[in-house]
């Protein structure tokens, strides 16, 4: 697999197109962008990891969301990061997938 994904990234090379990472990382020369987005890094890191643990349970969202007593669309809006959820939201869904968050 790994050949075919070289061979996708080359002709997309050839057509003037960058990987995601080659845009993140011009984006981040930006200091503005780069404030914003290491400002986000603890939400994204908790939502990384709510995913994650719902995944290893093998929960659906309509589970998670059923624990939470909330509707399973609030709990795909969070994983997708429409929305940035308040406190008490992200403890709901931290509790139902029975993920637990420790700051440092």
């Amino acid at each position: 697999m790994e050949k075919v994904q070289k061979e996708i990234l080359a002709k997309a090379k050839k057509l003037g197109y960058i990987t995601f990472d080659q845009f993140h990382r011009e984006l981040m020369r930006d200091k503005k962008f780069r404030d914003v987005w290491e400002a986000g890094a603890a939400e994204r890191a908790i939502r990384s990891a709510i995913i994650r643990k719902r995944i290893e349970k093998k929960l659906s969202q309509a589970q998670v969301a059923k624990k939470a007593k909330m509707h399973q669309s609030a709990i795909a809006r969070f994983e997708s990061s429409d929305i940035s959820p308040t406190l008490e939201t992200a403890s709901r869904i931290l509790a139902a997938v029975g993920a637990k968050v420790h700051i440092s």
